[in-house]
């Protein structure tokens, strides 16, 4: 706080910046006084009481992010930034000055889509496989892996059913839509996924994703 009033005093105003917050949720101050509410109303009285600073609140889960962003005070605080993966132009832009061809790119794109970390990965570990195809399918199988041992150590039936039959959807359409009257079950299986990153969930347009292209092209390896 000290650091925040000198900077301000000196005409420059601080930007926070508070990452994966969600690891704030479910813990308890003298057993009954929410960390993470305390800590967001502390953040709104930083930005529109006292002005002493900007606060950036960052989550990987948009589930929880959604959650607490319509709490009544932030709605009226705080606005929502979804930050993408790249566009198709800017992944062709960015591989074609690494000396990838059409095909590869299209190939590529189809695989890890605009994922940043994943295309990076690809190009440090493509070398250990005979082609770029099967770098991409080992990637697909790892991803339709993980989501097999989820679904396996999953004891209800109808939970592994409601997953496929989100998943099924997003393989056909590209997309689930998250409807408001969806059963509470449903919102409890892709806040489950969300969490585990294997689901992105877009609380402005309700639709419900792969969280990266990876995860889209394992679930086509499933049994749906």
């Amino acid at each position: 706080m000290e650091e925040i009033q000198n900077r301000t005093k000196k005409n420059r105003q601080p930007i926070i910046i508070i990452d994966e917050i969600q690891t704030l949720e479910d813990i308890y101050i003298n057993g009954d006084r929410e960390l993470l509410k305390e800590f967001l109303n502390f953040c709104v009285s930083l930005t529109k009481e006292t002005h002493l600073s900007h606060v950036v609140i960052l989550s990987s889960n948009t589930v929880f992010i959604d959650r607490i962003y319509n709490d009544a005070k932030l709605k009226k605080t705080s606005k929502f930034f979804k930050v993408d993966h790249l566009d198709k132009s800017i992944v062709v832009e960015w591989l074609s000055s690494e000396g990838y061809t059409e095909e590869e790119i299209n190939l590529i794109y189809d695989y890890l889509g605009g994922c940043i970390p994943d295309i990076q990965r690809m190009m440090f570990e493509k070398k250990e496989f005979k082609t770029l195809k099967e770098y991409l399918e080992h990637r697909a199988f790892l991803a339709y892996t993980e989501m097999v041992d989820l679904l396996t150590n999953e004891e209800d039936f109808n939970k592994r059913k409601i997953f496929k039959e989100i998943a099924k959807e997003i393989v056909k359409n590209g997309r689930f839509i998250a409807k408001e009257e969806l059963p509470t079950q449903v919102k409890k299986i892709i806040n489950f996924y969300a969490e585990k990153e294997i689901l992105f969930y877009d609380p402005l347009t309700l639709e419900v994703k792969g969280n990266s292209r990876i995860y889209e092209k394992g679930m086509e390896k499933l049994e749906l």
